[in-house]
């Protein structure tokens, strides 16, 4: 959370605390104040006032940006707005996203977790099984593996996709701007999986998929959407 009110034409953002590990640099998104109507328009401007900056210097719980801030964002009161930092030092990322997108997945018996990587203008728009992580089929060969810390940027298709997959931990993530919804559990038949602490930012309506399993599922840009209850 922010710990100072913040405004246009500010250049720095106050923290509640000290971060570590965060550095000069690295991109930081700052979530916006103003409410972002339902069924937004990716490229709208009127969608969100969510924004992303530099950062130039830290000092202490102080974050200088690189650019003027254009909107506000709450740093007190009930609803605070959030600092999510978008750089890591592992990258993974499509060569040429106007180009062709790539995509990760996981399958049964897959070893290990993903922690605190970047995944970056991945997913396929509009098709099915194309996004930059998914969990395919895995029940519960994969129980114990988690996804931790993990920012996901600019996806044209989602951000993590849960598909027939049991007790799968998705934690402390960050996904920003995705076309259809962001975290997906995708046909109800995935049970246990925990979703903790997890920021979505800018999930934007999409068309409904090909092929998908449910037909009330308008992929109308949810930044978290499940049919089970047992998650």
């Amino acid at each position: 959370d922010l710990a100072r009110n913040a405004g246009p034409g500010d250049t720095t953002v106050v923290l509640p605390e000290a971060v570590t590990g965060w550095r000069v640099g690295d991109e930081v998104l700052l979530t916006g104040a103003k409410r972002a109507y339902a069924n937004a328009r990716r490229n709208d401007p009127d969608a969100s006032s969510s924004e992303t900056r530099r950062i130039t210097k830290i000092d202490g719980r102080t974050l200088h940006l690189d650019k003027p801030l254009a909107h506000e964002h709450l740093g007190e009161g009930e609803f605070r707005c959030q600092v999510a930092n978008l750089s890591r030092n592992v990258i993974i990322e499509s060569a040429d996203p106007k180009g062709g997108r790539g995509h990760t997945m996981y399958h049964r018996h897959c070893a290990g977790g993903i922690s605190y990587a970047r995944f970056a203008h991945l997913g396929q728009e509009g098709l099915l099984g194309r996004y930059p992580i998914h969990y395919h089929l895995c029940g519960a060969t994969m129980r114990g593996s988690s996804v931790l810390g993990v920012a996901i940027v600019d996806s044209h298709n989602r951000w993590v996709t849960i598909h027939g997959t049991h007790f799968l931990v998705v934690r402390d993530c960050v996904g920003y701007q995705s076309i259809g919804h962001g975290y997906f559990l995708e046909d109800a038949t995935e049970v246990y999986n925990l979703l903790d602490r997890n920021l979505g930012v800018q999930a934007y309506r999409g068309k409904k998929l090909p092929k998908q399993v449910l037909p009330f599922d308008q992929n109308d840009g949810s930044g978290f959407w499940w049919a089970n209850s047992l998650n």
